[in-house]
């Protein structure tokens, strides 16, 4: 048969489903058969041709084919009895070189378990450390969502010292004290509010009540409250959710004071009871109790935090003496202090905005004297005109941490107001003759 001539070249096994004809003819047969070659080569493992081709179909190739057949055997041999990885097969069909996918593949291996080694080590190095002593792994409590709080409640930033989880306290701008009266006509009570937001009117209360305003559902909002002597009931409306609450503590000739003696940001229901020295204090959240005998029959009762640790302390006030009595929360102990004159009028508050509460008195001549709990100094400051119907209503009315001296005159209704943020005046009619000043951030 003329080798030079167009012929086919059938392959049978499986290989024939890859390579079904290869078209041979003049001048191609010598690049057909190394095509071919190749990629009988790749199928190291595969089937092989069944057949060396006859003398017939391809008379002067025929024997090359045979030595190809031959050649792939003895590599498959080679390949079943484990030859290293990635090594090509020697021999006349295959390169003396090292594959490229042998190469590559090892390396991308080698690169996941340096990635998985380096993300392990960062987990190590955040979430815990290395424990010497035992060489074992000592987990780190991971960081939890900052917790949530009441809307009056100090900004809290939680951060890491060490591996301990520690909470960074800084004080929230404190919302500023709103004008209001709470007055008694035909036997029902009103409260007349005057804050930045206008003017807000409520019905609440009737004859014999005391007024007893105080923050008890913690929305940071002040809410109307009485306390009726005759039946020790106290009637508040939450502020948060407006739902009308009577709780029962006390009985007649009690003195209401609410504050939050618990630290929770919620008023307590409190009374101080002349009769026998003592105070019944009712956590508001948790209904737990509180009794403790301090002070005497004549004793004025000013809760307030004296010592910053965010729960009012009870403290009251000795004219007989001018001493100051405070049990403190923080120590669980009581302390005194004289400061000020039998005859003055005890006004206690945070006027240097350290967190802790001042002593304070506003004497007759128509001065204040406030002995600082930053310094433990004293500064002596002058008002404007005295009278004596005059009522002390000193808060923060700038909100800028820091107490304001202020008066109310019932005479006329006035407010008389000095701004500690920039010793401006404020006078503001509001409320008349009978009326009893509450004021508070009721925030309406």
């Amino acid at each position: 048969m003329d080798t030079d001539s167009p012929m086919s070249w059938t392959i049978s096994g499986s290989l024939a489903q890859r390579y079904p004809r290869v078209l041979l003819g003049p001048g191609r047969f010598e690049s057909s058969c190394r095509i071919l070659k190749r990629n009988i080569s790749s199928e190291l493992t595969g089937d092989f041709l069944d057949q060396t081709p006859s003398q017939q179909e391809c008379p002067v190739k025929a024997q090359q084919f045979s030595a190809i057949r031959s050649n792939m055997a003895k590599n498959k041999q080679r390949v079943g009895r484990g030859s290293s990885f990635g090594s090509s097969p020697s021999g006349s069909l295959a390169s003396q070189k090292p594959s490229s996918r042998g190469i590559v593949f090892p390396l991308l291996i080698v690169v996941a378990l340096l990635a998985t080694l380096v993300a392990l080590a960062t987990v190590a190095r955040q979430y815990g450390e290395a424990d010497p002593k035992r060489n074992a792994f000592t987990a780190r409590a991971v960081p939890l969502s900052t917790p949530e709080y009441a809307a009056n409640a100090p900004a809290k930033e939680y951060v890491y010292a060490g591996s301990k989880l520690i909470a960074v306290t800084e004080p929230v701008q404190p919302a500023p004290n709103d004008l209001a009266v709470w007055r008694l006509t035909s036997g029902s009570g009103t409260w007349y509010v005057l804050g930045d937001g206008g003017t807000t009117t409520q019905t609440w209360g009737q004859t014999d009540d005391l007024p007893s305003p105080g923050d008890f559902d913690g929305d940071g909002k002040t809410d109307f409250c009485v306390f009726r002597p005759s039946n020790g009931n106290w009637y508040m409306i939450e502020s948060a959710t407006s739902k009308l609450t009577t709780l029962g503590w006390g009985q007649q000739d009690d003195i209401p004071v609410p504050a939050d003696f618990d630290g929770d940001s919620r008023a307590d229901l409190a009374l101080y009871r002349p009769s026998n020295q003592t105070w019944y204090i009712k956590h508001i959240a948790s209904g737990n109790t509180r009794t403790q005998q301090y002070g005497n029959s004549t004793d004025k009762p000013l809760p307030s935090d004296f010592d910053g640790d965010e729960k009012a302390d009870i403290a009251l006030w000795r004219d007989s003496n001018a001493t100051w009595y405070v049990w403190q929360s923080s120590a669980n102990s009581g302390t005194s202090l004289q400061f000020g004159a039998s005859g003055d009028k005890p006004v206690p508050g945070d006027y240097d905005g350290d967190l802790k509460t001042d002593h304070a008195v506003w004497k007759a001549n128509d001065t204040w004297v406030i002995r600082y709990s930053s310094t433990s100094s004293s500064s002596t400051l002058s008002t404007w005109g005295y009278q004596s119907s005059d009522i002390a209503v000193q808060g923060d009315y700038d909100s800028d941490g820091k107490t304001d001296r202020a008066i109310w005159r019932p005479s006329t209704g006035y407010w008389y107001i000095i701004k500690s943020s920039n010793s401006n005046w404020r006078v503001q009619q509001w409320g008349q003759s009978g009326d009893v000043p509450v004021p508070a951030p009721y925030r309406r």
